[in-house]
């Protein structure tokens, strides 16, 4: 059994949860995108957050990877648009997870993902995320919300 952190980030946040994530002895993967998204500004969080909506996601990145059933995978997203960020929608559409086991670290700058929560349940896993606000500002936090893990 390995234990797995695959994620997404664009803005930092995700990197500093793989950084904690492999001290606990994590493999970690970080989701890509075909294009580059490049430096993060206002104009383009509103359109990215607009992607959300697609059923299918962004393009990503081949990544080779085989998960076994018995393998533990937590899967880090930031919210867009208070769902799910796109290249992770791709990644779940891309990989057939154990929905009984799988769980989710989402992080945003001060969104409560509520529609991320349901995308998730709808989607038939049963773990509740977390979510954790602010990482880059709140580092301590995030060591500690992780901890269960």
């Amino acid at each position: 059994m390995k234990k797995l952190f695959v994620y997404f980030s664009s803005t930092g946040n995700g990197e500093f949860l793989a950084s904690l994530f492999l001290e606990k002895g994590y493999e970690t993967i970080k989701v890509e995108t075909l294009k580059p998204i490049g430096k993060m500004n206002f104009f383009k969080m509103i359109k990215l957050g607009g992607t959300t909506i697609s059923k299918k996601g962004m393009e990503i990145k081949d990544i080779n990877l085989q998960i076994k059933e018995d393998d533990f995978v937590v899967i880090g997203s930031p919210i867009w648009n208070d769902r799910l960020s796109s290249p992770i929608k791709a990644f779940l559409n891309k990989f057939e997870l154990n929905k009984n086991t799988t769980k989710f670290v989402l992080y945003s700058a001060g969104g409560e993902g509520k529609h991320a929560f349901k995308q998730l349940e709808k989607m038939g896993f049963k773990n509740t995320p977390l979510l954790i606000k602010s990482v880059n500002k709140n580092p301590d936090l995030a060591r500690n919300a992780i901890k269960e893990f």
